[in-house]
């Protein structure tokens, strides 16, 4: 990525880490899943648990411990291998679009409930006070939640659009190499076929959130490294 060719993104300031703090940001990733759980019941959890230790199990090289078979053990055990694998909670990413894709063919309801479970401690610190909105004061804020919680990705951009959508940039999204082992297997795709994305579904949650319009997004760009995803009102 230059600075040139995305020059008309307005950038935030680095956060001052290079990864969301470990435990936090996992332990609001496996809380989504039980939120999840709460629809599909308690298989989806079995299933999630599975796929989550084959993926680092891919990543690492070594077999995980067979007795890992709630979410607690495996928050614990993902915090346990960062030494291995720094990024363990992608495997979170992983194991919910497989998971889904499993339960509903694609991925679409469960990611949106899981968003919702992540971004929860998030939104609890945001006060509402009247539905105005402003973008660059919505950005600011949660932006500025989310690095004093260490939970929001330490690179991040935004560009207003004519037709009033944002395109957020993210060139180092921190859930990135989840994504990218889930598109080679095809399993980044909801109901409609379009992409899915867990910061979008989050981002259009909290836009919900002050506006009280319903939001959807698009990925436009993934993986090149950087991703770009534009936020809509429905």
């Amino acid at each position: 990525m230059t600075d040139s060719e995305f020059s008309d993104f307005k950038m935030f300031d680095k956060a001052p880490y290079e990864l969301p703090e470990l435990r936090t940001f996992t332990e609001m990733a496996i809380g989504g899943i039980r939120e999840v759980e709460k629809m599909y019941g308690p298989v989806f959890t079995v299933k999630y648990i599975e796929y989550a230790l084959w993926f680092i199990a891919q990543k690492t090289g070594e077999e995980p411990p067979n007795d890992i078979k709630t979410l607690d053990k495996l928050v614990e055990y993902l915090i346990s291998i960062s030494d291995k694998y720094p990024t363990p909670y992608c495997a979170c990413t992983y194991a919910q679009v497989k998971t889904e894709n499993l339960f509903q063919g694609r991925a679409g309801a469960g990611t949106r409930v899981a968003a919702r479970g992540i971004t929860a401690p998030v939104f609890s610190n945001i006060y509402r006070e009247e539905r105005h909105f402003d973008v660059d004061d919505a950005l600011s804020k949660i932006r500025q939640i989310g690095v004093t919680m260490k939970v929001i990705p330490s690179e991040m951009g935004y560009r207003k659009n004519e037709d009033q959508s944002v395109d957020i940039l993210l060139p180092k999204c921190p859930f990135r190499d989840g994504c990218k082992s889930a598109s080679e297997e095809n399993l980044l795709r909801r109901l409609d076929s379009r992409a899915t994305c867990v910061i979008g579904e989050g981002l259009c949650r909290y836009f919900k959130m002050l506006t009280g319009s319903e939001w959807d997004y698009d990925v436009l760009e993934f993986g090149k490294p950087h991703c770009i995803v534009r936020c809509f009102v429905v």
